[in-house]
Parts: C-alpha cells; structure tokens; sequence
C-alpha cells in the first residue's frame, strides 16, 4: 500500500490540536511506538481528523521521552468533539481516562483555529521533521491579523524549501502558534540525515519574525523533533496506509499487526 489522498496545497482546516508531554520512565519507545499505532484504530476515526504527527524528543538534562501529537481537523466543531472525546470518554484502562493516564505526565494541549496552512511538500515523502513554536500574546482581534500576515509567512516557508506550515491562534489562551515541517534528505546515513534534518529545522529564524510587531509575542515553547508517526485517515478510508513511520530507521517502526 502507498499514502493516499494527500495533494500539495492549501489545506481544508479550520481547526488544530497541540499535546505535548513526557512519559514515564517505564516506557520505551519499542513501547510508545506499538501503543499508539494501536491506540490509534480508535482514535483517527472521530469526525474531520486530516492528519496527525506524532513527535519524538528527549529531555536534555533527564532523559525522558517527549511526546504528543500536531493534528488538524476540517471543522472547529470536529475538534472540539475530539477534545471532549478524549478528555471524557475514551479509556484504554478501565476507569482511567486519556489524558489521565499515570505514564502521561504534565501533559499540556490545546485547541486552534487555523489563519493558515499549506502543505509544499508530498506527505508521502518529505514530511520528516516537525517544529511546535507557540507564543502569548496581548493581542484581542488575531484572526484578522493573522491571516492578512499569513501569505507572507507561507511564502517565506516556501522560500526556505519547508514541507508545510500551519499558522495557529487560540483566542481564548491568548496564544499564537506556529508548526513548520522539512524534509530529511537521504543520503544513506539514517542518523546523520536525521541529525541533519533536525538541526536545520531547529536553526531556521522563527517565522513569527514575520509576524506583526504590534501582536507583542512572547515565546512560551520551541521543540524540533523527528516524527515518530503519522496518523493517516483521509489515505485509510481509501484503501492506502492509515499510518506511516517517515523517520524509520533510525527510530523504530512498530511490531504489532499491521492494519489491514
């Protein structure tokens, strides 16, 4: 099977979600990567998910595993029932909720509306490496400014040859974010094409440079991480992989049945 469904261009969403949180020292990532690609047989099915990438990181000073989820959704409507729905119902231990896991630890999430998002890059082949900035701002009117910024800031992407670029606002938090992606370019070396890809990622001036001065941003989080896994409902429904693993090797890919 291939991944199917997913063309270059403007992206159909309205709405995102953002997790991020280490797990506990009890999981591996042999573990986390044969737990979500079972978990997520009953979670890419809620209503209007496109896709989801899955990180990867390491804390730098403990050690532990860093992971989560850069998901977007056609509707405001669809995300806000996936948020509900794995806030309050979903259970993969009797009586423990989601998010209430014991192994999930600090987990931080929040809901978007989109000012923007392009992909300029196949998913199937070049999309490797994700970066989360997320900002606070004192700004009270940011859908209007944010997307009178947004072709300047998709062209810029385009410019430095990133994959995609999501612009992100949540009114409520009082909070900007953005969600660039890039390709690994093989040259046979997994882990230094993945070394490569990350630094380069990780050194790219922020886009929010391109953001207008009067939204007095404050950065609040900036992760580079590989992707672990994407989650892949638009390719499942017609007949392609429903998931992917774009950076195995180096890291591992799961062991479990695969999904037919």
């Amino acid at each position: 099977m291939t991944i199917l469904n997913y063309e270059t261009g403007p992206i159909k969403a309205e709405a995102a979600f953002t997790s991020d949180f280490p797990v506990a020292s009890e999981i591996n990532i042999h573990d986390l990567v044969n737990m979500q690609e079972i978990e997520r047989r009953s979670m890419d099915v809620r209503p209007g998910m496109r896709h989801k990438y899955m990180p990867l990181g390491f804390d730098r000073f403990s050690g532990a595993l860093w992971t989560g989820g850069r998901y977007l959704f056609d509707t405001w409507e669809n995300v806000k029932d996936y948020e509900r729905f794995t806030s309050k119902e979903l259970e993969f231990e009797p009586g423990v909720k989601f998010w209430s896991r014991p192994f999930f630890i600090n987990v931080q999430r929040y809901i978007w509306r989109v000012a923007g998002a392009h992909d300029l890059k196949p998913l199937a082949t070049s999309h490797h490496v994700v970066r989360f900035e997320r900002f606070s701002t004192s700004h009270t009117n940011l859908e209007q400014v944010l997307k009178d910024a947004w072709p300047a800031l998709r062209d810029k992407a385009q410019s430095l040859d990133l994959s995609s670029v999501w612009l992100l606002f949540n009114e409520d938090e009082h909070q900007v974010s953005i969600v660039t992606v890039a390709a690994k370019n093989d040259t046979g070396d997994a882990v230094d094409d993945s070394f490569r890809a990350l630094a380069r990622l990780e050194s790219i001036p922020s886009l929010s440079l391109l953001l207008p001065a009067e939204l007095k941003l404050a950065k609040l989080f900036d992760r580079t991480n590989p992707i672990l896994a994407q989650w892949l409902p638009l390719s499942r429904i017609v007949g392609g992989e429903p998931s992917a693993y774009p950076m195995s090797p180096p890291l591992p890919a799961p062991t479990v049945e695969k999904q037919h």
